[in-house]
């Protein structure tokens, strides 16, 4: 008899240290749960009471480009990163070349002002969690802004600065000659 009574106990007690607990707002009134509720990433719906879960904000990262802000010879740059499959990710480039002469450059960065918006895009991440997109930018300093569209995630902001390299070549002399009797 004992031995059942001991046993029983030890059996409640690991089923009770084992089970996990959880909070969750209750619903009331206001709030109807049925069935054609939609359930997103930071709502979880149980038992008809909505549990509000954190987002996890190493789901949604830039891999490419590292530096938040750094200068590039060439218009074209590439920009990637991580979000999970199906996140709906807007870039929005803006630009701004030296017309007022104000001398922009990294150090010295154009008020909100003076960008004018360049273009706007909307890509889905794939099945894989991955997006990437190739973006035209314009000579002098652009603003972009990566927007992940979820609550929560904050909007990333890269600056490139597009300073053309110069185009003009210097022949070097081909022999001794040359050197000496210049054309």
């Amino acid at each position: 008899m004992w031995k059942k009574i001991i046993a029983g106990l030890v059996i409640g007690i690991g089923i009770i240290a084992i089970s996990s607990f959880s909070y969750a707002h209750e619903v009331t009134d206001d709030l109807e749960v049925t069935d054609d509720l939609e359930v997103t990433d930071d709502l979880e719906v149980t038992n008809n009471v909505i549990v509000e879960q954190e987002v996890d904000l190493s789901k949604y990262q830039i891999i490419k480009p590292e530096k938040r802000s750094y200068s590039i010879e060439e218009k074209i740059e590439f920009i990637n990163g991580i979000a999970p499959p199906g996140t709906t990710i807007t870039i929005e480039v803006y630009g701004t070349t030296d017309l007022t002469r104000k001398n922009f450059n990294l150090l010295t960065l154009p008020t909100e002002d003076d960008y004018i918006e360049v273009f706007t895009d909307t890509i889905v991440s794939g099945n894989s969690g991955t997006f990437n997109k190739q973006l035209e930018l314009v000579t002098g300093i652009n603003k972009i802004v990566i927007k992940f569209g979820v609550e929560g995630v904050p909007d990333e902001e890269i600056i490139i600065f597009v300073n053309p390299k110069n185009t003009k070549e210097t022949k070097l002399p081909n022999k001794l000659i040359d050197i000496l009797i210049p054309n």
